[in-house]
């Protein structure tokens, strides 16, 4: 009965030896690292990353394998790649364009030796803004989904109020900031403007952004908007965190959108400058 006990062991550790352990990982080290030059496994990385997955032959060099990453959306793609020499971490580039959910599977041989998880995640938002602000409201959170926004508007807010709501969040303040001001203030306070264009760039600070739309309005007082939207334009040159949404131009090429007033789009207008708004918040993170 003992040699058959030992028997039974022998054979047990036999085939444990023969069977590489779960997802293969006697043969093969994989994971998911938020940045290409670290070696750690990540479960969660930022919008703004650049994450790889990584694929380790331990007994063998030059292994084929497949890459295949499933996206929130529902999407697969897959890549070819080769191991290199045996030990060497191989770095797949994994492109991130949705916060969300995503799934890495290594595959060898036609056989899924592993699969990974991990969440991809979008800094946070804040909008500050008068009427426009108000009118973009509901797309915002359609055109940029899965994104945290905080949406602060008032239609007759005027910058100074809100350079001084930024002020009073200090480092609560989101990573992404768009204002929507200038329509209410007063065209021939170009200066003025000016300088609460560059107080919002000290109180938001290097490590964050700003996007803030241009100004389109009829003269006031026998005054344009120019000097307001020449001074964006000239602080955009200077700082790199800064991203103008050019809705002059857009204005003027779909005169259509807009009303009597001159100011404020109907629902097609306001869409897009929402899109153009969300296209700029992605390049905050470029």
């Amino acid at each position: 009965m003992r040699a058959t006990f030992l028997l039974t062991v022998a054979l047990a550790v036999t085939l444990a030896g023969a069977v590489p352990a779960a997802g293969g990982r006697a043969r093969f080290a994989t994971y998911v690292s938020c940045s290409p030059a670290t070696a750690d496994r990540d479960t969660t990385c930022s919008l703004g990353a650049s994450p790889v997955a990584i694929f380790r032959a331990l007994r063998r060099h030059d292994v084929h394998y497949r890459i295949c990453v499933r996206r929130p959306s529902g999407e697969r793609r897959c890549r070819e790649k080769r191991s290199g020499p045996t030990g060497h971490r191989s770095r797949a580039p994994i492109l991130l364009g949705a916060p969300g959910g995503y799934r890495v599977s290594w595959l060898v041989a036609g056989r899924r030796i592993d699969r990974d998880r991990f969440r991809a995640r979008a800094p946070r938002v804040f909008v500050d803004g008068d009427s426009l602000a108000v009118g973009t409201k509901p797309y915002l959170p359609r055109v940029l989904p899965g994104w945290p926004i905080t949406q602060s508007t008032s239609i007759s807010r005027h910058v100074p109020e809100g350079v001084g709501i930024l002020r009073a969040m200090g480092g609560g303040l989101a990573r992404i900031v768009v204002m929507q001001l200038g329509t209410n203030d007063d065209p021939r306070a170009d200066e003025d403007f000016q300088h609460s264009v560059r107080a919002t760039m000290r109180i938001v600070g290097s490590r964050r952004c700003v996007v803030w739309p241009n100004i389109v309005r009829p003269r006031v007082a026998g005054t344009s908007y120019a000097g307001y939207n020449h001074a964006l334009a000239v602080e955009n040159r200077r700082h790199d965190n800064l991203f103008v949404v050019d809705w002059a131009a857009m204005a003027r090429r779909h005169p259509y959108w807009f009303g009597p007033d001159g100011v404020h789009p109907n629902a097609e207008g306001y869409e897009a400058r929402a899109r153009a708004i969300a296209k700029k918040v992605r390049r905050c993170l470029d």
